[in-house]
């Protein structure tokens, strides 16, 4: 049997880190890495200067391209500090394959009230698009990168992706 073809579309929107965004991305991505699936990921680099889809509608034509061109059979968006609900959407709805959402647990506010995410937020709205542009999606619950509630939930979804396709 061939491999998973993954879409790997890490998110972030302007108003929050982009720093914390990059550096969720790789965190994200050596996790998946690691839990030792067959899967082949078809990430965002090269289609802009961070490997990351945030509110462009030409960067979803973009990303859309690139996976069908790579013909993913799944698409996984992070949310790295809060998320791009219109490109996501955009994205998800062009491709018509199975989605994922996840995001890590946002840490407690820095000393002066700024935040560098809200993903859990993030994720909320991004759920509320993807209903209002009729996507079928599913998530899994909002944790840290390593809690085994992730890992659990993303096998899953591949496993459930692997069936589908």
């Amino acid at each position: 049997m061939k491999k998973l073809k993954l879409g790997y579309a890490p998110t972030r929107r302007f108003v929050f880190s982009a720093e914390d965004a990059f550096k969720y991305k790789v965190l994200i991505r050596e996790k998946i890495q690691s839990f030792g699936m067959d899967i082949e990921i078809v990430d965002l680099e090269g289609l802009n200067e961070e490997g990351l889809l945030y509110n462009d509608n030409i960067g979803a034509d973009l990303i859309t391209d690139r996976f069908r061109q790579e013909k993913v059979d799944a698409v996984f968006f992070p949310h790295c500090n809060f998320g791009t609900e219109d490109t996501v959407a955009r994205v998800a709805k062009a491709l018509g394959k199975p989605a994922l959402l996840w995001g890590p647990r946002d840490e407690a506010p820095l000393e002066d009230g700024m935040r560098l995410r809200d993903t859990q937020c993030g994720l909320f709205a991004t759920g509320k698009i993807l209903r209002r542009f009729n996507v079928p999606y599913t998530y899994v619950t909002n944790s840290r990168v390593d809690d085994p509630v992730f890992e659990r939930g993303f096998k899953n979804f591949v496993a459930a992706s692997n069936v589908v396709r």
